[in-house]
């Protein structure tokens, strides 16, 4: 069978009429089917906090809620949590001692062998103490707070995708990383628009690396065809390929062993050829 034709150097390609062919050639890239997150860095006032240390690097798979990265002010509220922790176990050991004299001393009053100013001596004491462990404790519940925002956490399990912030940077757009699911990997192709009329959901593809990312080819279905048209995003290396072309997107779900062949290629830019012959019904 035919294969598509390419435009022709100075060819508008987004409205030159085309032949119809049985195979529809497109350029694409690999991204996660599931859900990707760009996760921000802390944002205190006009500037973004910067990212003190990396925890994970691309391609790393995570768990819900592990800690990604740690910003400013994480080392010096950790080394303030310790002191305030200590502190605050050394006041509970304090007023379990206090409480106790306070009762032995109560016992003495009815005995009369102490005064009750003896009592109520030690009775301030305990109180003092109970106020200072309340206060430590409201202090390290703040600490716990800024801790929280301190520390960048996986909101799902995934893989991170890239890391678009390093060590010593604020982030730009507010964004550290991109963490996504990719236990299923889809194909975007760009379809020019004079060819669209000729895709339909259910029809094959067949998908090879341009630049050689991985070998051999990858299959899959198309399952969703957008209804708006774009400029494109991706572009070959063809200096007589059309800048300019108009593109509808076209979503290819991979078939389970491609897509594992391929889940750590997130933004791979892809060859896609679709047989609108195939996946048809009657």
């Amino acid at each position: 069978p035919p294969a598509a034709t390419a435009p022709q150097a100075g060819e508008d390609a987004g409205t030159a009429p085309r032949p119809v062919t049985r195979y529809v050639a497109a350029l694409g890239y690999i991204e996660p089917r599931g859900q990707v997150r760009r996760l921000a860095g802390v944002n205190n006032g006009a500037a973004s906090a910067r990212v003190v240390e990396l925890l994970v690097r691309e391609g790393d798979p995570v768990v819900q809620g592990q800690a990604l990265a740690l910003f400013d002010g994480v080392p010096r509220l950790r080394a303030e949590r310790q002191v305030l922790q200590e502190e605050m176990e050394s006041l509970v050991r304090q007023l379990e001692v206090s409480r106790s004299e306070e009762k032995r001393y109560a016992d003495l009053v009815a005995t009369g062998a102490v005064s009750y100013d003896n009592l109520d001596q030690r009775r301030r004491s305990t109180e003092k103490l109970a106020g200072d462990l309340a206060r430590t404790k409201a202090e390290l519940q703040v600490i716990d707070v800024d801790l929280r925002d301190g520390v960048l956490r996986a909101p799902m399990a995934g893989t991170v995708l890239e890391i678009l912030t390093r060590a010593g940077e604020r982030p730009r757009d507010s964004v550290v990383l991109e963490l996504g699911q990719t236990d299923f990997m889809e194909v975007v192709a760009e379809v020019y628009e004079t060819d669209i009329s000729q895709i339909r959901p259910g029809q094959r593809a067949i998908i090879t690396s341009e630049h050689g990312g991985f070998t051999g080819e990858l299959s899959g279905q198309v399952r969703e065809v957008s209804r708006q048209v774009n400029r494109r995003d991706v572009f070959s290396s063809d200096p007589a390929d059309a800048v300019d072309a108009r593109v509808v997107e076209v979503r290819i779900a991979l078939e389970p062993a491609s897509s594992q062949r391929v889940r750590n290629l997130t933004r791979m830019q892809v060859l896609v050829r679709i047989d609108t012959e195939s996946g048809l019904v009657g």
